[in-house]
């Protein structure tokens, strides 16, 4: 891997520019030449096949996909699993086109209306009620198409225009309200995403035919058979309290999640990378590290804004002890499992996530083949005026099954 590539490698900057990895790109992701970097560096082909254990937006899939290596991804979220699906999936372009006309007779239209009393939606606060009552008819007619095809490329661009035209931004690990946010028109930006996806086809359809596919699944307890997998490359939630099930609500209430019940109780059993989120799995075998448990007692004695984080912290190794022995279990010997991974603070304390996993990994019997710094991040500037300087790492962890 190139140094001076390294911090974009671990960010989504590059795929923005990118056919289809560009549609509905995660802000918490990294790039497609990572993965088709760490498939160059341990010779991949396709007698291999990869696993992503936290999906995302596809990224992984997709780049094994262009190097005709078959790869599967799971995700606990709804939305990170339809996303993926559909960058992965081939599409017929005349179907895409002779449903863009009838789409557009739709929207044009002043005799349709969504057959869903917008008053009682979980969205009206985030849109205005002309913008909610066009995002509920391209849903509806999503939903109605008997081609899956059509349901993941229209819904695809529908999701991918829905937080330009709310009242919200996403804003690090929260979802903002805007009340005088000035919103585009519906109809141009919906259009205008369609182009740029339509265009995108040749390149998606010119891929390897190769097995690619996502589904939603947990990381700490995954259901495949041992030593499936040949290397896994993913980028599991960091420890910085980004809860992502509010980041991505304007999605996963417009598509996937029909109340607010049903979102909390997914908030409950994600990864502990955040306050709100449960223990559900039993960890036996796990022992915390020393520095852990020297970190947390010094935590203890600072005075912090929300209690709960020392909690969290404990409960996010317990589970990325979890997703670490999974990860062990599903790989073949020798093979390769490559975590992006970022260290984080919280009261003055700087907590090295990839130095507390490494011991984790170290009790597991799994091999640190290397530990790579992509970039070094400073504090806030609160954090910097009340504790100094302290900056933290984002790394590149690569193990490998003995």
């Amino acid at each position: 891997m190139q140094d001076k590539q390294l911090h974009l490698l671990v960010t989504p900057y590059q795929n923005k520019k990118l056919p289809v990895y560009r549609w509905y790109n995660y802000n918490h992701s990294f790039s497609r030449d990572l993965v088709i970097e760490i498939i160059e560096k341990f010779n991949l082909n396709a007698k291999d096949k990869i696993l992503d254990p936290f999906c995302g937006s596809g990224t992984t899939l997709l780049a094994s996909k262009e190097r005709g290596i078959p790869a599967i991804g799971i995700d606990i979220l709804p939305l990170s699993v339809f996303i993926s699906n559909a960058k992965v999936r081939t599409y017929k372009e005349s179907i895409i086109k002779k449903s863009t006309h009838e789409i557009k007779k739709l929207l044009e239209s002043t005799r349709y209306s969504p057959n869903v009393d917008i008053s009682k939606s979980q969205l009206v606060k985030f849109f205005p009620s002309n913008v909610l009552s066009q995002i509920i008819l391209v849903r509806e007619w999503c939903n109605n198409r008997r081609s899956e095809s059509l349901r993941y490329f229209f819904l695809t661009t529908l999701l991918s225009i829905l937080e330009k035209v709310s009242y919200a931004r996403k804003d690090g690990g929260f979802l903002r309200i805007l009340p005088n946010k000035n919103i585009p028109d519906f109809n141009s930006l919906f259009f205008a995403q369609l182009k740029e996806m339509f265009n995108d086809l040749k390149f998606l359809n010119s891929l390897p035919s190769v097995y690619s596919q996502a589904f939603e699944g947990d990381a700490r307890q995954m259901k495949f058979k041992d030593g499936t997998f040949s290397a896994i490359i993913t980028s599991p939630p960091y420890l910085n309290r980004h809860d992502y099930t509010r980041v991505y609500m304007l999605e996963l209430l417009t598509a996937f999640i029909s109340s607010q019940y049903s979102l909390k109780d997914l908030r409950y059993k994600t990864l502990r990378s955040h306050v709100e989120a449960k223990k559900i799995f039993d960890t036996n075998g796990y022992i915390p590290p020393h520095i852990l448990i020297e970190i947390l007692n010094e935590l203890k004695q600072r005075p912090l804004p929300n209690k709960q984080v020392i909690n969290m912290i404990e409960g996010y190794f317990e589970d990325m002890f979890l997703v670490l022995k999974e990860c062990k279990r599903v790989i073949k010997r020798k093979g390769k499992i490559v975590f992006v991974i970022g260290d984080v603070r919280y009261g003055g304390i700087k907590i090295p996530v990839s130095d507390i996993l490494t011991e984790i990994s170290n009790k597991l019997d799994l091999k640190m083949k290397e530990k790579i710094i992509a970039r070094v991040r400073g504090n806030s500037p609160q954090q910097m005026g009340k504790y100094g300087k302290v900056p933290t790492e984002e790394n590149i962890l690569i193990w490998e099954k003995k």
